[in-house]
């Protein structure tokens, strides 16, 4: 029996598939099994998002599956409270040939939904969707994008304690992604648990509580969701480091090194990184520099971005670059350094990329503060000017 607040819990599944290569006629052995999950353990509470991310073959799918009761485990069991709505291929049960309409009601019914039920959200539904002025033409006429809108609109309107999402989050145009993103968390502030496993990272980071990074059928870290996706962007980092090839040598210049002073920096120091590289011939080498997280590039810089900045050709040589990177600029997480070396017009001599990582910690008086809890996403929390004013007694 599972806790009051657990509504879902996963004990210990495993899933076995035997290699494809099998004959039909030949018996199988445990050399042909491939494990797609290993003993995966964890607990869903009510009003929790958990997300689940991995590269791709790491068992996401297969796990909610099995939570889905579409496929069965191998061994290891589930229990949970209510019903669960899983949305693993989106719009299934449509007709093509009945109006969108008309697909509301077929699709909602068999999601679970009552026809009187679904009578008092249809327009909710066909609003939310964005459609309404195609609702009642074949779904057949329909564009992808409409389709998706459409069949998410109906499963976010579903009246079940438990919803199953694999990447639904990351389909539709922008402003859809945020509806839908927005009616998650509303329902999660009712009650309804939910768990999503994508690829967009940063969606991830804003809607889950909990995550669980999944590698090769196992669960390798769990819990906060920035630090498990900035775990998972790390070990990718890693992995591209690994397999750099060194970079081609540039008549021009060479790449040596970026060096952070150190590994880690506080929000309120300075972040000093020293780049290293070897002019060859004399040039004008203007040196650029990118830092991003896990999701996209949060800021970039130069000497030579000044308006004041006058070219000027070096003599070759082993060159040393300190940037330094004001204090209060970056919020707390880990970043990647990205140089470009390159001359006045377009060529471009070295891109290094990947070529050094840091961390921002986040100072031990604020770490528990509630502000923090949707600060996650945030890629810079400057030191702002602030002042406040009585503007009216009355």
């Amino acid at each position: 029996m599972i806790a009051d607040d657990i509504i879902l819990s996963a004990h210990n599944i495993s899933k076995k598939y035997y290699m494809s290569k099998q004959s039909f006629f030949k018996r199988k052995n445990e050399e042909d099994v491939f494990w797609a999950l290993k003993d995966v353990s964890f607990n869903l509470k009510k009003g929790q998002i958990l997300g689940i991310i991995g590269m791709n073959g790491a068992g996401k799918s297969t796990i909610l599956k099995i939570l889905a009761e579409v496929i069965p485990p191998t061994s290891g069991h589930i229990e949970y409270k209510g019903s669960i709505l899983s949305i693993l291929d989106i719009g299934t049960g449509f007709h093509p040939d009945l109006s969108g309409y008309e697909n509301i009601f077929f699709n909602a019914s068999l999601l679970g939904m009552t026809k009187k039920k679904i009578f008092t959200k249809v327009d909710e539904i066909i609003a939310f969707s964005g459609i309404a002025d195609h609702i009642h033409e074949p779904v057949k006429t329909y564009s992808s994008g409409m389709y998706l809108r459409l069949a998410i609109s109906i499963a976010l309107f579903s009246d079940n304690e438990i919803i199953l999402l694999d990447e639904v989050i990351s389909v539709g145009d922008a402003y859809f992604r945020m509806q839908a993103i927005q009616k998650i968390k509303e329902q999660a502030s009712e009650g309804r648990a939910c768990i999503i496993i994508s690829h967009d990272l940063g969606s991830v980071m804003e809607l889950c509580d909990q995550c669980l990074l999944l590698e090769k059928g196992k669960i390798i870290y769990s819990g906060n969701s920035k630090e498990v996706v900035e775990d998972y962007f790390e070990t990718m980092y890693g992995s591209l480091h690994l397999k750099k090839t060194l970079l081609p040598e540039h008549r021009v210049c060479r790449f040596i090194s970026t060096e952070p002073e150190k590994e880690s920096f506080a929000m309120n120091e300075p972040v000093s990184l020293k780049i290293k590289y070897e002019v060859k011939e004399k040039a004008d080498v203007r040196l650029v520099l990118k830092i991003r997280n896990y999701n996209s590039t949060v800021m970039t810089d130069s000497i030579a971005f000044r308006p004041d900045y006058n070219a000027q050709s070096i003599e070759h040589g082993i060159y040393e670059t300190l940037c330094t990177i004001p204090a209060n600029l970056f919020n707390f997480g880990k970043y990647m350094v990205d140089i470009y070396l390159s001359d006045g017009g377009t060529e471009l001599f070295v891109f290094a990329e990947s070529a050094a990582k840091f961390s921002v910690s986040l100072d031990t008086w604020e770490t528990e503060k509630r502000w923090n809890k949707s600060n996650d996403v945030i890629a810079f929390r400057p030191l702002c000017d602030w002042k406040t004013t009585l503007a009216d007694k009355n």
